[in-house]
């Protein structure tokens, strides 16, 4: 461990050991523990806000209003927030973060890299031994290149995202990513204390944990607080998600309302908020409840704030999976294609949306990745599911990627990548679906890719895959002189290129592929139709 003089902060202060570092916040000092076969400190179920219960229940998120003198053991990850799953032990006092950094105290101020978990803004936990920090922490230990990494809960579900007007008049609508812009201030307030840089913080996150950071760029009309300089977006951003009006929710709300009694109450609210927390879970509604336009937070449909130029840039790494595996459908026939598409996911695509999409998404293996496969003569001739899948991931997140790609690298360094490794045994027909990328990003791939020599090849992809982020969190560039990775190019309009992630082999590819029907899908009519 370094020997290094001690220092004060004005208003925070930290010092550590190696059986108990401890870190002095604004509201007290919070005890952690080491990881000695990390050579990392943690501290864990830290809160970041009030707790949500009780009047503040679907309210947006509180600052902590109090103080303590005595110190306070942070070595337990903290509940994680009501969703529809129960993978983990769960509560509406929720609101924790994580801090993991190199043991011992820095010399200087290290950058920060924020991890936002994903699960369609319904499930997800920052407890989640997938999205362990440790690793990638490890990565920049061993380039000497260290940083600090944080992870924090939000709410989810209803319980983030409950929408009705009494709320919005209340000014409490999507509380969940308020929620997450909270966390983000409280970085800033108090991450000198643990030993990180305000002023050099990376976002990073995946699925509907990247849409979250979208979200954040495109709030309060692209205004610029301060919170972050540059983001990581993995299969997920602005569009692919839908957001609705108030009217989208009325239903939901009056089932919800109906169901623990309180429709016929004069304040619903009221009532839902005096509700036990097991008699509102045991109520809890189908996957309904997303953002919604409020006006404040968010004040306009995606394709409306991008034509407007209505969002905050940052320097961006920006990527997809080659499948995503969001399939329309299983499909046989041109017929069967058409009607699943019409109900897809409340889509509401038009017919003569569908048919040019058909036009443009040819029945063809061979069209264009993921159409591109080894075999391009599957005896059976029925390549349909391959082509729903196509549009359906193109859709979702792949036609997303590209656009915010081409919006911010007009004004700032943008990174685009395309990863191209499946799981060990899965067919080469089944393709690279959303969520393959995780446990290499988070240098957790041990037993789950099979044994040596995949696993090897696995355990060096990861590892790039991890130099390449921590030069991005250092420095806001991805390139590292001593990673195996080829130069990564700058992504333009002009020349639009992809970083090819693959255990055998990386290369540069152009990002020009399908370019006709992800034009298509990001066309102002069709954005509009598709996501708002």
């Amino acid at each position: 461990m370094l020997s290094i003089s001690f220092f004060l902060l004005t208003a925070l202060a930290w010092t550590t050991n190696a059986a108990s570092p401890k870190a002095t916040t604004l509201n007290g000092t919070y005890v952690g523990k080491n990881l000695p076969g990390w050579e990392q400190d943690a501290f864990l179920g830290i809160p970041y806000a009030q707790p949500p219960v009780g009047n503040l229940r679907f309210k947006w998120p509180q600052s902590l209003d109090s103080s303590f003198t005595e110190e306070r053991t942070a070595t337990e990850y903290g509940d994680s927030c009501m969703q529809y799953t129960q993978n983990w032990t769960m509560s509406e006092d929720c609101l924790s973060l994580n801090v993991i950094r190199p043991a011992g105290k820095p010399k200087k101020l290290l950058p920060v890299l924020v991890w936002i978990y994903g699960g369609g803004l319904y499930a997800g936990s920052s407890a989640d031994p997938q999205y362990n920090l440790s690793g990638i922490v490890k990565v920049s230990q061993d380039m000497k290149e260290p940083i600090l990494a944080v992870s924090f809960n939000y709410r989810l579900g209803m319980w983030g995202f409950l929408q009705n007007f009494s709320l919005l008049k209340e000014g409490n609508a999507n509380a969940g990513l308020l929620d997450q812009r909270l966390a983000l201030r409280w970085i800033q307030e108090n991450i000198e204390a643990f030993g990180g840089d305000p002023e050099r913080v990376v976002v990073w996150g995946e699925s509907a944990g990247a849409q979250s950071i979208a979200y954040q760029m495109f709030s309060y009309d692209g205004r610029d607080d301060g919170l972050y300089r540059g983001a990581i977006l993995e299969s997920g951003g602005i569009t692919g998600a839908q957001i609705h009006d108030l009217s989208y929710y009325n239903v939901a709300f009056e089932n919800l309302t109906r169901t623990v009694g309180c429709w016929d109450k004069k304040d619903q609210l009221a009532c839902l908020r005096d509700l036990d927390e097991k008699s509102l879970y045991a109520a809890r509604p189908s996957l309904t409840f997303n953002p919604l336009i409020d006006g404040t937070f968010l004040t306009g449909y995606p394709s409306q704030l991008i034509r407007e130029k209505n969002y905050h840039t940052v320097p961006l790494i920006i990527g997809a999976n080659t499948d995503e595996g969001f399939c329309i459908a299983k499909v046989n026939t041109d017929q069967d294609l058409f009607y699943e598409a019409f109900r897809w996911r409340n889509y509401a695509l038009s017919a003569p949306t569908i048919r040019k999409l058909m036009e443009l998404y040819p029945d063809d293996p061979c069209h264009e990745p993921p159409y591109a496969i080894t075999n391009c003569s599957r005896q059976d001739g029925n390549y349909q599911g391959r082509r729903a899948c196509a549009i359906g991931a193109d859709i979702t997140m792949i036609s997303g990627r590209r656009k915010l790609a081409e919006l911010y690298a007009q004004s700032e360094d943008v990174y685009s990548y395309r990863f191209d490794q499946r799981p060990y045994l899965r067919a080469e027909w089944d393709g690279v679906k959303h969520f393959d990328n995780v446990a290499f990003s988070f240098q957790n791939i041990s037993g789950l890719l099979g044994p040596s020599p995949q696993y090897d090849s696995h355990a060096v992809l990861a590892n790039t895959i991890g130099q390449a982020y921590v030069r991005f969190v250092n420095s806001l560039d991805p390139n590292y002189k001593n990673g195996k990775l080829p130069k990564w190019p700058k992504y333009s309009e002009s020349k639009p290129k992809n970083m090819v992630l693959n255990a055998t082999k990386n290369w540069v590819e152009d990002d020009t592929w399908r370019k006709q029907g992800i034009d298509y899908i990001n066309s102002y009519e069709v954005a509009r139709e598709l996501y708002g």
